[in-house]
C-alpha cells in the first residue's frame, strides 16, 4: 500500500518552511487510488512567506488569512489521516526525498507530533514504513535504462535533461498542464501516473527501488553483494560508480562506501582524523561515502549496471580492492569512528541553533518517554485553556531534566506558539506581549543571513524577480498587479508588528565606537 503526498509551502528554507497546501492519496499496490484528502492552512504569525513561493503557487494573501485551519489543525488532520490507512505503508513524492520529506517532518515536529511519521512501525510485527521518491526512479531509469523514458527537455544550463514532475509527465503521455502544475492534488495525481509508467516500462528497476524504500532493505541488499554500484546527483548531472560497503561501527542510518575506481592503499594507514577529513573534502570524487539507508538510495546489482559500468572496469582489481579493505580490521574500525564523528558534529552543531534545527537532536530515553506523554496530553486536551495549563506544568514536571537539558525547551516553546495562534487569550498579558516581541524579532531582523525569510529578505527576493521578469526569461508570466499586491503586504507585515520591534543594539569596541559589520539574533522566544 502506498500513500503519494505533495505539499505546497512558504519557501524553500527546510526547516522553516510552513506546508500551506497537503495532498495525500492512498493507494494499493497497483497504484489505483483507493481514497485522497487535500487540505490547506492560515499563515502562521511567525513565518514570512517567499515571493517566489506565492507566485508559483498561486496563493494570495487572502487566502493565508481565510483558510479553513491552522496551521496546527491541519498538521493535526493530516496525523490521523495517516494513522488511519493501513500500515505499513510506503510513502511516495516526486523529490520528497530532498524537499517534501524533511519539511513534513519539520512540521509534524514543531506541531508536536512524530517527525518520523513516514518511517515508523506499526508496533506489531516489526514492520516499517517506507519512503520512496518518483524523481528517485525518473533518474535511475533515465542512468540504467536509457531511452525508455523520453527526457528531451533539458535544464536552463542546456547541459542536463530536466526531470521536473512538468517535464517528465508531459513528454511522457502523463496530464498535467502548465495551469494545472503546483497545486499538490494535481502534482500528487500526476507523480501516481509517471509512477505506473516507471513500474510498467521499468518493472525490474521499480521493484529494486521499492526494495530499498526501508533501511531494512538496504541491509539485506548491502548484505547480500559485496560490489555494487550506487547513483548519485551532482550539479544535475546522475552518475553511477563501483563501490563496497563497509560495516557499521553503530546501528543507524548512515553507512559507508568505498569507490572501487581509486585505489584504497594510501588511505588504509590514515587516522580517524585524517578520514574524517576525507568524509568532508569538497572533492567531486572522493573514495569515502556517506550512504543515508532512509533515503531509498540507487543501488543496483552489477548484473542490473551494464549502462554504467565505465570502460575501466576490472572486476578481478575491483573485487581484489573489496577484500584489501574489508580484510583490514584497524581501517574498518578508523573509518567507523571517523563517519560517527562527522555525524556528531553535525548535532553539537544543531545544539546552539534555533528550536527549529534541534529536530534531530537526541532526547535520552526515559525523558523522551515523559517528553512523548506530554505532547499526548496536550494535543488530547479538550480545550485551549488546558492546553494552556500544560505549558505551565511542563515547566514543573521536567524542571531538573531542563537542567540537566535546557534545549528540551524548545518543546513547550512549540506549544507556547501553538495556543499564541489559536488562542491568544489563555495567555497571560504579559505572555502575549511577549510572543508578539518574538514574532516582530522574526519578522524584522535586517539580518540578510537569517535561516529562515524575513521581510528584508522577502523584499530583496522580490527586487530580483522584477529584474528577471524585465528580462523576459523567468516570471514573465507575472503581472504588475501581483507584484504591487505582495509589495503592500509585506508591508502590511511590517507595520503590525513594527511597535514590537526593538532593533539589535551592535556590540560596542572599547573606546565606545560600533563594531563594523556587528549584528545579533533575534531575541529567543520566550
Amino acid at each position: 500500500m502506498f500513500v503519494f503526498y505533495d505539499t505546497e509551502t512558504t519557501g524553500l528554507e527546510q526547516d522553516f518552511s510552513q506546508i500551506l497546501q497537503i495532498a495525500l492519496v492512498f493507494t494499493d499496490d497497483d497504484l489505483n487510488i483507493l481514497s485522497s484528502k487535500k487540505l490547506e492552512s492560515r499563515r502562521s504569525p511567525w513565518v514570512v512567506p517567499a515571493p517566489g513561493a506565492l507566485l508559483t503557487t498561486g496563493f494570495v494573501p487572502d487566502d493565508l488569512k481565510n483558510n479553513e485551519y491552522s496551521h496546527y489543525e491541519m498538521m493535526q488532520k493530516i496525523y490521523d489521516w495517516v494513522r488511519g490507512q493501513h500500515w505499513p505503508l510506503t510513502f511516495v513524492g516526486y523529490n520528497s526525498m530532498g524537499y517534501d520529506e524533511p519539511v513534513l517532518a519539520q512540521n509534524l515536529y514543531q506541531n508536536l507530533l512524530d517527525p518520523h511519521l513516514t518511517l515508523a512501525g506499526n508496533g506489531a510485527n516489526d514492520q516499517s514504513n517506507g519512503r520512496a521518491d518518483v524523481m528517485t526512479g525518473v533518474k535511475a531509469v533515465a542512468l540504467y535504462m536509457p531511452g525508455v523514458l523520453k527526457l528531451d527537455i533539458m535544464t536552463p544550463s542546456g547541459k542536463n535533461p530536466s526531470v521536473s514532475l512538468k517535464n517528465v509527465a508531459q513528454q511522457n503521455g502523463v496530464s498535467l498542464s502548465d495551469d494545472d502544475a503546483h497545486d499538490a492534488m494535481n502534482d500528487i495525481k500526476a507523480t501516481v501516473g509517471v509512477a505506473k509508467l516507471l513500474k510498467k516500462a521499468a518493472p525490474q528497476i521499480w521493484e529494486q527501488l521499492l526494495s530499498l524504500s526501508t533501511s531494512k532493505g538496504v541491509d539485506e541488499f548491502l548484505a547480500a553483494h559485496e560490489v555494487f554500484t550506487y547513483a548519485t546527483t551532482s550539479y544535475g548531472k546522475s552518475v553511477a560508480s563501483v563501490v563496497t560497503a563497509l560495516p557499521e561501527k553503530e546501528n543507524g542510518v548512515t553507512q559507508s562506501l568505498f569507490d572501487l575506481s581509486i585505489d584504497p592503499t594510501p588511505y588504509l594507514s590514515m587516522t580517524v582524523e585524517q578520514l574524517k577529513n576525507v568524509f568532508l573534502s569538497k572533492d567531486k570524487q572522493k573514495p569515502l561515502v556517506p550512504l543515508n539507508k532512509s533515503n531509498q538510495p540507487i543501488l543496483m546489482p552489477m548484473d542490473q549496471s551494464e549502462a554504467v559500468i565505465p570502460a575501466t572496469y576490472d572486476e578481478k582489481l575491483y573485487a581484489d580492492r573489496a577484500q584489501m579493505i574489508k580484510s583490514n580490521a584497524v581501517f574498518l574500525d578508523n573509518v567507523a569512528e571517523a563517519s560517527l564523528l562527522v555525524q556528531k558534529e553535525k548535532v553539537a552543531s544543531a545544539q546552539k541553533a534555533l528550536p527549529e534545527m534541534m529536530i534531530d537532536q537526541p532526547v535520552a530515553a526515559p525523558v523522551k518517554q515523559k517528553i512523548d506523554q506530554w505532547m499526548k496530553e496536550f494535543r488530547a486536551a479538550s480545550d485551549w485553556h488546558k492546553s494552556a495549563e500544560l505549558i505551565q506544568d511542563f515547566y514543573v514536571r521536567f524542571k531538573d531534566d531542563l537542567v540537566a537539558d535546557p534545549s528540551l525547551s524548545r518543546f513547550v516553546k512549540f506549544a507556547g506558539r501553538i495556543v499564541y495562534e489559536n488562542a491568544p487569550q489563555e495567555l497571560s498579558q504579559e505572555k502575549r506581549k511577549a510572543m508578539k516581541e518574538h514574532i516582530a524579532a522574526r519578522l524584522l531582523n535586517p539580518d540578510d543571513k537569517a535561516s529562515y525569510m524575513t521581510l528584508a529578505k522577502a523584499r530583496k527576493e522580490l527586487e530580483q524577480i522584477e529584474k528577471e521578469r524585465v528580462g523576459g526569461k523567468k516570471w514573465a508570466d507575472v503581472t504588475d498587479n501581483q507584484i504591487r499586491t505582495l509589495k503592500l503586504y509585506y508591508t502590511s507585515l511590517e507595520k503590525e508588528y513594527a511597535a514590537f520591534y526593538t532593533p539589535p543594539k551592535p556590540p560596542v569596541n572599547d573606546n565606545g565606537a560600533a563594531k563594523p559589520n556587528a549584528s545579533k539574533k533575534p531575541d529567543p522566544q520566550p
